[in-house]
């Protein structure tokens, strides 16, 4: 099965953030192969990119988590650290690009998107297509609807005690948290609610006493309608009587109009490939977040279970990387017409 060929071989390429060379390497020799106009575009980042139509471009990302995950393939799922975020979608690129005669839309494989989003900004500032497809796994379904995020740090202190005295600095962390999780933010959207999320804590004690400090970190998951520096604001506010807090993110969320041309795109070639068509929203940070920034149109599509990404779990069932092909060869033709 060629899809489950090309996934293995995508699975046996280590490609962390800011180490993508080896993967991008390979794609640059491999789309080549297949008679295509590729090139790697290099700056403190690298992509790769396929040029076909100004138009639209389908873009998606080489890097991956840097954490330990045995690859494997049990009833048709292929098992392991990037497989559906998002060496499912190169998978699929690469098997609708072994078919594909002419090119009616451009393809960017991104670099650091786990990251600092670099590839993405760095294509950005090169081309400026009016309409974008990113592929991440959605489950294959349409999302026109996308996610705000704040990522923060933060430090609770408190005096060095004895053990024996009531109240500690976790104890106020806790109290901070409360506080944080009844802002009146947290509510349910049209695809997803906006959400308030500790992530990481720690406090270290390996003496009888009441630690000075503990830190932490923080997810909080927006609404598209929601600001993110006004959410922030408030977050701060509470946080600084507790202690100090670090913003490492905050990006606001957008949603499009179901009647934009490529939602009508993606709608026919889901209809052209088989796909049941439905819109829903993505609930994480995408490079959508940097394309809307830039103008660009933009709806996130691809093959795999969000929920598992970056887990030891995380798997890609082969079928969804056929359909995902199909669907890309069924945009060729609706953009071409």
């Amino acid at each position: 099965m060629r899809a489950e060929e090309i996934m293995l071989e995508l699975m046996k390429i280590n490609s962390y953030s800011k180490r993508e060379n080896e993967m991008a390497q390979f794609l640059l020799k491999e789309i080549k192969k297949y008679g295509h106009d590729v090139e790697m575009e290099i700056s403190d980042v690298m992509n790769v990119v396929v040029n076909g139509g100004e138009k639209v471009v389908v873009a998606t990302h080489m890097d991956t988590i840097n954490r330990e995950m045995e690859t494997r393939v049990e009833n048709g799922r292929i098992y392991g650290r990037g497989a559906s975020d998002a060496k499912a979608s190169i998978a699929s690129i690469l098997l609708f690009l072994e078919k594909a005669k002419q090119l009616n839309f451009s393809i960017a494989f991104l670099s650091d998107e786990e990251e600092d989003a670099k590839g993405s900004r760095f294509y950005l500032n090169k081309h400026k297509p009016e309409m974008a497809i990113v592929m991440e796994p959605t489950s294959l379904k349409v999302c026109n609807h996308q996610a705000g995020s704040i990522e923060a740090f933060f430090e609770v202190r408190s005096e060095e005690t004895h053990g024996s005295f009531c109240g500690s600095v976790i104890d106020k962390t806790f109290e901070m948290i409360k506080e944080l999780q009844e802002l009146e933010y947290w509510k349910k959207g049209k695809y997803f609610e906006s959400c308030f999320t500790i992530q990481e804590i720690k406090s270290i004690n390996p003496y009888y006493l009441n630690p000075k400090t503990c830190n932490g970190r923080f997810e909080i998951r927006l609404l598209p309608e929601q600001n993110a520096a006004d959410v922030a604001g408030k977050i701060e506010e509470i946080v600084e009587k507790y202690g100090h807090i670090e913003f490492r993110e905050r990006w606001n969320g957008f949603k499009i109009d179901e009647n934009e041309e490529i939602i009508k795109m993606a709608e026919n070639a889901c209809k052209m490939s088989g796909i049941p068509f439905s819109l829903d929203g993505m609930p994480s940070w995408t490079d959508a977040i940097i394309f809307n920034e830039h103008g660009v149109k933009c709806i996130i599509f691809g093959p795999g279970e969000l929920k598992h990404a970056h887990t030891m779990n995380e798997f890609i069932r082969v079928e969804e990387i056929e359909k995902a092909a199909e669907f890309l060869v069924a945009l060729n033709n609706t953009i071409s017409n």
